[in-house]
């Protein structure tokens, strides 16, 4: 460290390392470039992080160069500014005086300027007898002139930093947004338990993303996420292909054509059952809505658990989105955590995901916590340890058992209809009016 003209501090103030090392580098730095004081503000604005700074000792640094006549600066002038703290303090947005002694020090420490204190620590200038100044006991700003080039290059880096952290934010975003749609609707469809280890896997990744994580940090992220991704592409390639290919087997099958019997009776007896047929199904549709490769409607979710009519009182089940519409209610009345409910349906699908709603929305009297019921049953479900629809058959199956098997109560009315109330009735005044007109048989007798 070569030392020339070095400066130092005023009073009880201590010399430091890092203002000896500052002012050794700034007078080492052979700079006659003019530069504008503006854009050297602005460079360190944007390196503000790496130099340590906060948003007050810029406003303080905003307000020296105010300051300073002009917009440019050349290092070979002197670059002595002296204002008075009340001064910098108004120019500075009004900052305190605290605050503007300790920025001042934060910006001394980051070497972009440099204390020239007088012999009474004052802040002042001598001036010849033409008004020019001679000398001058202030802030010198020299190391910012002096030091432009490096402060030009980290702003760069650090934006080039800030753009690279953000497409890698951007498509780290589509990759799990294509992957989660594209695993929604493949597991729904086929169910297979590569993709739900896919899912489990994606699932594993996003949850060790750090919330302020760097550039690199997320880069291996993403990379993670592409690689995941590729793997998923590829199964659903192969998936692709064996649907392909069963289509193809199926159209390579032989045509098969039923011959119209001749038989004028055979033929209208057929037309007549198929019409009926048809009637009966257009009846039970909004009656029994079944999901392909299911054993469970509408309907017998309804009678195991008919609780869930509490939560669509003003509309009757029509369908299984209507009964989707419930059991988000119903979810909600129990407390049950969304994700875990979004998961269930990623996982084994929707209809699996509402029995299971329904099925702690009719049991909630006997859960203490029907969330984690809920949880619990979706781990039972993911370890293929529990099926929901066997659960649900099972259950419908004892309320019946309990049904034939509870007797009747001896204080519980029996229930006796209109018409046999009538014939009794009429049993007995007819009875009655005969008794009368027997006992007035036997009086004139």
């Amino acid at each position: 460290m070569h030392l020339e003209s070095i400066t130092t501090p005023f009073g009880r103030r201590p010399l430091t390392r890092a203002q000896l090392k500052h002012q050794a580098t700034a007078n080492s730095v052979a700079g006659s470039q003019i530069v504008d004081k503006w854009k050297v503000f602005r460079h360190i604005a944007e390196a503000r992080s790496k130099l340590g700074l906060q948003d007050r000792a810029l406003a303080v640094l905003n307000a020296l160069l105010s300051f300073l006549p002009g917009t440019d600066m050349d290092p070979k002038a002197p670059l002595v500014v002296f204002p008075s703290n009340e001064q910098l303090s108004l120019r500075a947005h009004g900052v305190c005086a605290r605050t503007l002694r300790r920025s001042i020090a934060s910006l001394v420490e980051a070497g972009l300027i440099c204390r020239n204190d007088s012999p009474n620590g004052k802040r002042y200038a001598h001036r010849s007898r033409s008004g020019e100044i001679e000398c001058a006991y202030g802030f010198d700003l020299r190391p910012m002139a002096l030091r432009a080039t490096e402060f030009a290059e980290m702003a760069a880096k650090i934006v080039e930093e800030t753009m690279r952290l953000k497409r890698t934010k951007e498509a780290i975003t589509i990759c799990r947004r294509d992957m989660r749609k594209l695993l929604q609707f493949y597991i729904d469809e086929t169910r297979s338990e590569e993709l739900v280890a896919i899912s489990l896997r994606l699932d594993e990744i996003l949850a060790h993303l750090p919330r302020q994580a760097t550039a690199a940090n997320l880069e291996a992220s993403l990379r993670a996420l592409e690689a995941l991704r590729s793997q998923l592409l590829n199964s659903l390639n192969n998936i692709e292909k064996s649907v392909n290919t069963s289509a193809n087997e199926g159209q390579d099958d032989r045509h098969k054509e039923e011959s119209e019997s001749e038989s004028y009776i055979e033929r209208r007896t057929k037309n007549l059952c198929g019409e009926r047929t048809q009637a009966q199904l257009h009846t039970n549709t909004l009656q029994q809505t079944v999901v392909k490769g299911s054993r469970i409607s509408l309907d017998v979710i309804l009678k195991t658990c008919p609780k869930i009519h509490e939560c669509s009182p003003a509309r009757p089940f029509r369908d299984l989105i209507s009964l989707s519409h419930a059991c988000e209610i119903a979810r909600v009345v129990l407390g049950i955590d969304k994700e875990q409910y979004l998961r269930c349906v990623r996982l084994s699908g929707e209809l699996t995901a509402n029995i299971l709603v329904c099925i702690v929305y009719q049991r909630q009297e006997q859960i203490r916590s029907p969330g984690a019921y809920f949880c619990e049953l979706l781990k039972l479900l993911i370890s293929n340890r529990l099926d929901a629809e066997q659960l649900l058959l099972s259950m419908l199956k004892r309320s019946y058992t309990t049904a034939q098997v509870k007797p009747v109560p001896s204080e519980q009315p029996i229930a006796v209809s209109h018409q046999l109330l009538k014939l009794c009735s009429r049993g007995a005044r007819a009875g009655s009016t005969e008794e009368k007109r027997m006992v007035r048989i036997s009086t004139t007798n």
